[in-house]
């Protein structure tokens, strides 16, 4: 039996694995197997994946600490759409999805995905478990979602800086493969994509840009400072050549009677600097998003945008 200390030291194995600890550590703190295999029998301790335990505690365990117990039972990581709910682009799996070296998986009871070589560089933990990086993740679930599920996920990566366009760019040319489909198709959407979307803070900035690229108007630029009654401004989108700005009402709430008098104070500082203001709401764009900006632009071409760059 252990001493107090080894417990102790198994206890501080489980608190920082999500409540897991492995057999390894178990016989490292002085349990025997015959301990091991008492506790099991007993109900004491639960297996939650092979030679991975934890205390019963009366409640089944989470999806961390299901994840954290398969990534530990086969040295492995967190992938596909286990990272992906790592990183809050989707709900957990059913099931956890583990990455393992071809190695550990010859010598693991459980069925899981492996590879024959996962560098480090695509790796990178997220609250203690062990997973594959952003960009790793989002190269290996393409192809493997809808692709409108895939797009809006990966707007959501650019825009929340979970990923960087560069980044991934360049990781799905370095892993492209006749069989790695995720690279042709995250190579073909990031080419589709605004210059802009970096800048973009939010979900709907990023759908916007998609729509404003269908339109055949010179691109806008987002987030744009401009300096207008004494103050210094944002626009959500501008065209700055000339001076046309869409403004987004309701995707952030405007809950104070202080914000609701800056921003019509704003808005007539943008008249008098002779800027054309539109504001667009969620519902316009969800009910019809090509009727909601012909008169945005009408407004760009008719003040001389079909002479910049489409």
């Amino acid at each position: 039996m252990p001493n107090d200390q080894g417990e102790c030291a198994l206890r501080s194995h489980a608190r920082r694995q999500h409540g897991v600890f492995t057999l390894a550590q178990a016989l490292a703190c002085g349990y025997s197997r015959a301990t091991v295999r008492r506790r099991i029998a007993a109900a004491t301790w639960q297996e939650p994946a092979p030679r991975v335990y934890r205390v019963a505690l009366g409640a089944d365990p989470d999806w961390y600490a299901l994840t954290m117990a398969h990534a530990l039972s086969s040295g492995g990581v967190a992938c596909r759409r286990s990272a992906l709910a790592l990183y809050g682009l989707m709900s957990p799996p059913a099931h956890p999805e583990v990455l393992a070296g071809r190695a550990q998986r010859t010598t693991s009871r459980q069925p899981q995905r492996s590879t024959d070589c996962l560098p480090c560089s695509d790796t990178t933990t997220v609250d203690g478990v062990p997973t594959t990086t952003p960009v790793r993740t989002l190269i290996d679930v393409g192809g493997r979602l809808a692709p409108d599920v895939f797009e809006d996920m990966l707007d959501t990566a650019i825009v929340s800086r979970l990923v960087t366009v560069e980044r991934l760019e360049a990781r799905a040319r370095e892993l492209w493969a006749p069989r790695r489909n995720g690279c042709a198709i995250v190579l073909r959407l990031l080419a589709e994509r605004d210059p802009e979307l970096g800048r973009a803070s939010n979900l709907w900035e990023a759908g916007v840009l998609r729509i404003v690229r269908t339109l055949r108007v010179p691109p806008p630029q987002v987030n744009y400072r401009v300096q207008v009654g004494g103050k210094r401004r944002y626009l959500d989108l501008a065209w700055p050549a000339v001076k046309v700005a869409v403004e987004f009402d309701g995707f952030v709430p405007h809950s104070t009677r202080r914000v609701f008098d800056d921003d019509r104070s704003r808005q007539n500082d943008l008249v008098a600097a002779n800027w054309t203001v539109f504001r667009v709401t969620k519902t316009m764009l969800a009910a019809d998003p090509v009727g909601t900006f012909a008169p945005i632009v009408h407004a760009v071409l008719a003040r001389g945008g079909d002479a910049l760059q489409i």
